[in-house]
């Protein structure tokens, strides 16, 4: 995000960038794109290279992450990339689009749900931006595909 601009208002860029993502945003909030994680375990015992604990007795604390909904675009492709028409096909892929101040909270998110669907994280190509705006893509693949 090279560069500056004293006439560019970040603020109102993403506001801007906000309202376009919420023009295709699904009608019901059920069907909405939310991000996950999946549960960790901790421990203070030792462990062997799985992460089990040696005693049987130790303590384990499992932590789980709550669900986040953050405003951004999907885009459904094939394994390939390429655009799908959403509803002729099981897409086997999901590009996410996302401003930095929303990829911040999700960047490590472990997988997304989708109207039912469930797609884990797949890579993420380099960001781009304008100026001070950072824009992420974040592609993940259809459960069973990955």
């Amino acid at each position: 995000m090279a560069g500056t601009n004293s006439s560019f208002s970040a603020s109102a860029f993403r506001a801007a960038i906000r309202s376009a993502m919420s023009m295709g945003t699904p009608p019901a909030a059920a069907d909405a794109l939310t991000f996950c994680w999946n549960s960790t375990d901790t421990t203070s015992a030792a462990k062997d290279g799985e992460g089990v604990p040696f005693d049987p007795d130790a303590v384990i604390v499992r932590t789980v992450k709550a669900p986040v909904t953050k405003p951004c675009a999907v885009e459904y492709t094939d394994a390939s990339g390429t655009p799908t028409p959403f509803g002729s096909i099981v897409p086997s892929r999901v590009r996410v689009t996302l401003l930095d101040e929303d990829y911040a909270v999700v960047k490590d998110a472990d997988y997304v749900v989708i109207a039912g669907d469930r797609y884990v994280r797949h890579h993420e190509p380099p960001s781009v931006g304008l100026f001070s705006v950072g824009v992420h893509q974040i592609i993940y693949a259809a459960e069973n595909e990955s």
